[in-house]
């Protein structure tokens, strides 16, 4: 039996996704070791590395060769595709969970994705209780791109919540609270693709709140049929949200959903997530296990 260690290396002390790779990890280490300094990462044991393009991760895997290490990796953040994942040929190499799809590594052995999950603290505000409905849909974010022109197709559905804000982060957007506030009192969540990649955090919140997300089916960049978020989600054959190849698609079929259905589409939603976001534990936990034996 080898120690694991399960050790984040970040750029970022904001930690956005320290809650969801915390639930990840669960089932194995409630705590991750975090280290700001490359040099500061220890090498001596197998480990979990969590990173991203941002820091110079590579220096570890080097050391952890040296060492006579195996690990696995966590590649955060990597939206535009742009990591070669050329470790994936080291056979120190046992794992890589990459939180973008990505179209090249669909069929690789030592591939996983998973879903980018929702932000930190945002599970500190949604209650396990079913909201009041005061908003038929909403929209938190910036309105670049094209999603001025899907916020102002939408607006005919009343009774809508959008807060609009000039960067991702930034401080004219909702606090974290204020924005768990407004999915848990809306029924459906627009959840348009990022600026970089079709996927959004958004979707992954949404869920986790309760809403139901509408969304394209996928992008010029990203033209994985039927869906992209059918490899999110792989292996589903039928995602309960709606999706659409255009999101005037998606308004169309958000407008002919009679409202005895609309209650049942949340609970298929929330059963698809817990079975996802139990998936994507148990996987993690395999990685864990690999690298103990």
């Amino acid at each position: 039996m080898n120690n694991v260690r399960i050790q984040w290396l970040s750029s970022d002390e904001k930690l956005f996704e320290a809650d969801w790779l915390g639930f990840l990890f669960s089932d194995v280490q409630d705590y991750l070791e975090i280290e700001f300094d490359w040099r500061k990462i220890r090498t001596d044991e197998n480990t979990v590395l969590i990173c991203n393009h941002a820091v110079p991760y590579r220096n570890v895997l080097e050391e952890l060769r040296q060492n006579g290490k195996k690990y696995a990796i966590v590649l955060l953040s990597d939206e535009n595709l742009r990591e070669p994942c050329e470790w994936l040929h080291d056979p120190a190499c046992v794992k890589l969970h990459r939180n973008y799809i990505h179209p090249n590594h669909l069929d690789h052995p030592k591939v996983q994705f998973f879903g980018l999950g929702y932000k930190r603290e945002l599970l500190k505000y949604l209650n396990n209780t079913d909201s009041q409905k005061s908003y038929s849909w909403c929209f938190a974010g910036t309105p670049h791109g094209g999603r001025q022109k899907t916020l102002d197709i939408f607006q005919e559905v009343k009774d809508y919540k959008i807060h609009t804000c000039s960067g991702f982060g930034a401080e004219d957007g909702l606090s974290t609270e204020k924005y768990a506030e407004m999915l848990q009192q809306s029924t459906f969540a627009l959840c348009p693709e990022g600026q970089d990649s079709m996927d959004s955090f958004r979707l992954y919140e949404a869920l986790e709140a309760g809403c139901i997300p509408i969304t394209r089916a996928y992008s010029r960049q990203f033209m994985i049929k039927p869906s992209y978020w059918h490899a999110v989600f792989y292996g589903v054959k039928e995602l309960p949200f709606i999706w659409g190849e255009t999101f005037e698609d998606c308004l169309s079929k958000m407008q002919a959903l009679p409202t005895r259905e609309v209650e049942e589409i949340a609970q298929q939603c929330k059963k698809l997530w817990m079975s996802y976001k139990n998936i994507w534990k148990n996987q993690f936990t395999q990685t864990f296990n690999l690298l103990k034996h």
